[in-house]
């Protein structure tokens, strides 16, 4: 999620989005003062966190917006947590961009210009309230927009870039494997605790939700609803010619725009040659209508084609016969006689859309019944009460409907929804909320029941999984260990099989790679630092999971030139004209914070990463 919003930054209407969106957060904190349901600032010290020229960004404002945040995120069921935003450099984002956008409306005042009171008011519904928060988006549009104009790159600019995705790099690669390494003597008490309390947020369960609910399918409104004889009865009777004897032809078609070119066609099939053989020789091509009935093929064509037509004997031609197309000649290629359905044989059919009608109608019906009763101020209670319908309760769910308690547990699609629905409300006793949980409408009506605080697990119920975790950090600083020692010896010439084994390192052999920077996209992650490395250089890289370390050798870079390469260079033109935008922004608003003197107080914001990450641990 962080690393979306932080690539979305580097382009230039990301950086544009970016200040909309804080502006939207600010515009919801807003609303929270209006509304009354912005929750107290728990520890909150108004403490300013940046000074921007005149203006000034506290603590609450930030610690409000984030919460926000990862609030709209929850309901849109995504299940993030204030430890996983914080250490993916969520608070250091949002103070920055915060300041940024103080920073440009200091220096759109500073340099003259002036967004007009009206111009706001156009854009907001309350304007007291919003005024602000719009003024600082319109003024981050204006100069941003603005500052991007222009990207025309040279060809001196691309090719050094070009070549950079044709240089080659080839190496070799050691694994050290954490599952190798000993990890020394299981923990005590005491260890394993401290382990346990420096580690908490890798054992932390996200916030759950206990949601009352009551549901409305389908097939329950559909089992009130079947249809009854005589409503059959009476749709046979009004049914008119739908039931009653027809006929269905294959007919191919052909229309000509001028009526000697026609007959002349007409007279070839009549002495029989093939409707599309004689089309083609013209340089035409035929239509066919499939099984299709007189008034559909009046629709299509016209009443006296579709009279010719239907009158004609199979194998019969017809035409031409003019029309505002053309002239039409058509070959019956085939008639089918449709009997007439009796009530009987048709009652199967009817009785099924008589109760999908029913069905539709009642449950349309009922929940603008329960909506009433929402918008009368009617309680989940009184709601359920009214459509005689029961109430059952969820377990304390994720925002995405699983159960951190049990992983047997498979949430069906219409609980999701009702997570979903649960995880928008704010407060236990919130007015209940209609939630639809099938594509066919059936619905839920739900109330927040209860409200679990994102927690870590007690120790004693994870106490084995602590410490294998305890066990495999010791292994994994034991890996990194022998790693380091092998970055040393290749450094100075040691082949790569010898220094894993001087190391006492343990794990597959070595593997040699050789890619060009272009084709590395989709690789690992060691190969992908690989291209960041000077040559006869090792590095080492964490392995995902814990499992251990990559030692990574560069033996050899192969440079080439792109200047000759017009597929390449047309990619990185392409490429950089989309990239030039957002680095002017960047610039651009490096320069501004620059000239408005910005100052952050390094202490204040450690004060809210420590207040916020306890925030998250409760």
């Amino acid at each position: 999620m962080l690393s979306f919003f932080r690539n979305f930054t580097k382009s230039r209407y990301g950086l544009i989005a970016v200040f909309l969106f804080l502006g939207l957060i600010a515009i919801a904190f807003a609303a929270g003062d209006i509304t009354g349901i912005r929750n107290g600032a728990s520890g909150a010290s108004n403490s300013t966190l940046a000074t921007v020229g005149g203006q000034k960004i506290s603590d609450t404002e930030v610690k409000d917006r984030i919460e926000r945040f990862l609030r709209s995120l929850q309901q849109q069921g995504q299940s993030v947590t204030m430890e996983q935003f914080l250490a993916q450099g969520g608070l250091d984002i949002a103070i920055d961009e915060m300041i940024n956008q103080a920073a440009l409306v200091e220096f759109a005042r500073k340099s003259g210009m002036q967004v007009s009171k009206k111009l706001i008011d156009t854009d907001i519904i309350a304007p007291a309230t919003f005024r602000e928060s719009m003024l600082r988006e319109r003024y981050g549009n204006w100069l941003v927009n603005r500052a991007t104009i222009g990207t025309d790159v040279p060809n001196g600019v691309v090719a050094p870039y070009a070549s950079l995705l044709l240089e080659r790099r080839m190496g070799v690669v050691g694994m050290i494997n954490t599952a190798q390494m000993d990890p020394g003597p299981d923990p005590d008490d005491k260890a394993l605790n401290a382990y346990y309390v420096s580690h908490r947020a890798r054992y932390l369960v996200p916030q759950r939700r206990a949601v009352r609910f009551a549901t409305v399918s389908i097939d329950q409104i559909r089992a009130q609803q079947t249809a009854t004889e005589a409503e059959v009865a009476d749709a046979y009777k009004k049914a008119g010619a739908r039931y009653a004897a027809t006929q269905k032809r294959n007919v191919r078609q052909l229309v000509v725009l001028d009526q000697a070119t026609a007959t002349k066609i007409a007279g070839e099939v009549k002495g029989g040659k093939a409707l599309a053989a004689a089309a083609q020789e013209a340089g035409l091509e035929p239509s066919n209508f499939e099984g299709i009935q007189k008034p559909e093929l009046a629709r299509q064509t016209t009443a006296g084609i579709a009279d010719a037509a239907f009158a004609a004997a199979q194998g019969g031609v017809v035409g031409p016969i003019k029309s505002s197309l053309g002239y039409h000649i058509l070959v019956i290629e085939k008639i089918e006689q449709i009997a007439a359905k009796s009530l009987d044989q048709a009652r199967e059919e009817l009785s099924t859309e008589i109760t999908q009608r029913k069905t539709a109608e009642a449950l349309a019906a009922l929940r603008q019944k329960i909506e009433d009763g929402v918008g009368d101020g009617k309680n989940f209670a009184e709601l359920l009460a009214d459509a005689k319908l029961a109430a059952q309760v969820t377990p304390a769910l994720t925002a995405t409907g699983t159960d951190p308690d049990n992983e047997a547990y498979k949430p069906d699609p219409a609980i999701v929804a009702i997570m979903r629905g649960g995880f928008a409300m704010e407060n236990v006793g919130d007015e209940p909320q209609i939630v639809q949980t099938s594509p066919e409408g059936a619905f839920a009506v739900l109330t927040l029941d209860k409200v679990v605080p994102a927690a870590p697990r007690d120790l004693a119920s994870i106490r084995d999984k602590v410490k294998t975790d305890y066990l495999v950090d010791k292994a994994l600083e034991k890996a990194k260990a022998a790693a380091t020692a092998v970055v040393a010896a290749l450094d100075k010439g040691v082949p790569m099989d010898k220094a894993l084994a001087d190391a006492g390192a343990k794990g597959p052999p070595p593997k040699p790679f050789d890619f060009k920077r272009q084709e590395i996209a989709d690789k690992e992650q060691f190969i992908k630092m690989a291209f960041s490395m000077q040559p006869k250089k090792a590095r080492l890289l964490e392995a995902p999971d814990r499992k251990g370390y990559y030692v990574v050798l560069l033996n050899a870079v192969e440079p080439h030139d792109a200047s000759g390469n017009a597929e390449a260079m047309a990619g990185m033109r392409n490429a950089l004209t989309q990239q030039i935008p957002a680095e002017y922004a960047r610039e651009f608003i490096r320069a501004i914070r620059n000239d408005v003197k910005v100052t952050r107080n390094e202490a204040a914001i450690a004060r809210l990463r420590a207040d916020l990450t306890r925030q998250g641990v409760r």
